[in-house]
């Protein structure tokens, strides 16, 4: 491989990294056009298992606003070790490990979750952008806080969702 080659190669990566960084920071910020941005909207799907499929941006922003756009729902998203594989100079897909962390306030509720992943990536226009973000699950933690402490309401590898309050 040429150096020019390997130096696209390299930069394609790290604009990916950025990708996907921005995508979670988005997300933990709700920033709606932002979380758009991220995606080749023409073309996507968005397999998240037990909260949905999509291939409509609109359907995944109204499920996403139900249910994170809450003032006190508190959340971030820990992305990790990345695996990122370069197929031509304009397509891609990568593999994530991700732990994300909810604090529902008014409900006293914690949510730990682990995962990975799975994504495919297309150079729009000189821009990187998702065409597929799949994720498992593998661990879930629910926590139910009270006077007397948190008390585990759920833990292993089955979904489950915090829910804001209504």
């Amino acid at each position: 491989m040429d150096l020019e080659r390997r130096i696209d190669r390299l930069e394609s990566i790290e604009a990916i990294k950025q990708l996907k960084a921005r995508w979670w920071f988005a997300c933990d910020a709700r920033d709606i056009s932002g979380m758009r941005a991220c995606f080749d909207e023409s073309d996507f799907l968005i397999d998240f298992g037990f909260i949905g499929r999509f291939t409509d941006m609109d359907a995944f922003i109204t499920t996403f606003e139900s249910l994170a756009c809450h003032p006190t729902h508190i959340d971030m998203h820990h992305g990790l070790a990345p695996e990122i594989e370069i197929h031509t100079s304009d397509s891609a897909s990568g593999r994530w490990r991700m732990r994300f962390q909810l604090l529902e306030t008014e409900l006293k509720q914690v949510q730990l979750m682990s995962g990975y992943y799975e994504d495919e990536y297309i150079r729009v226009e000189g821009e990187w952008k998702m065409r597929l973000s799949r994720y498992t699950l593998l661990s879930n933690l629910y926590l139910q806080g009270s006077d007397a402490g948190l008390a585990i309401t759920q833990i292993g590898a089955e979904p489950g969702l915090v829910s804001g309050p209504d």
